[in-house]
């Protein structure tokens, strides 16, 4: 960082933010049992350092959107509501921070399964 401070300076990500957005790309990119277990102890890091959980949710979700076509986002964005409210109700986050994970993984999985199907109708 430069002092002084411009109007257009760009401010870097904490090293947790980062953390993160490896953390969804590792979700993205692979969609196994033993990718599941990676991003749950990621996500348990996380929490560890003191990261409040409904930060380390909104975050993924705002990354992982961003991955989605229209269709994928409007169904990853309801059940997130879902998870959301139960992990303010709840005491165990990490539970349901995993439980959001493996919901998305299952239905990322399932979109490029269709979406593979479809370019093969193209031949």
């Amino acid at each position: 960082m430069q002092y002084p401070f411009t109007a257009n300076q760009e401010i870097p990500d904490m090293d947790w933010q980062t953390y993160l957005k490896e953390t969804a790309n590792m979700i993205v990119q692979e969609q196994t049992p033993q990718r599941m277990e990676v991003v749950r102890e990621r996500l348990y890091e996380l929490l560890s350092q003191g990261i409040p959980a409904d930060i380390i949710f909104k975050g993924l979700v705002q990354i992982l959107v961003k991955n989605c076509d229209m269709s994928l986002k409007t169904q990853t964005l309801s059940f997130a509501g879902l998870y959301d409210h139960r992990m303010q109700r709840g005491s165990k986050h990490i539970f349901h921070l995993e439980a959001f994970v493996a919901q998305f993984m299952a239905l990322y999985k399932k979109f490029l399964n269709q979406m593979s199907a479809m370019d093969m109708d193209d031949f």
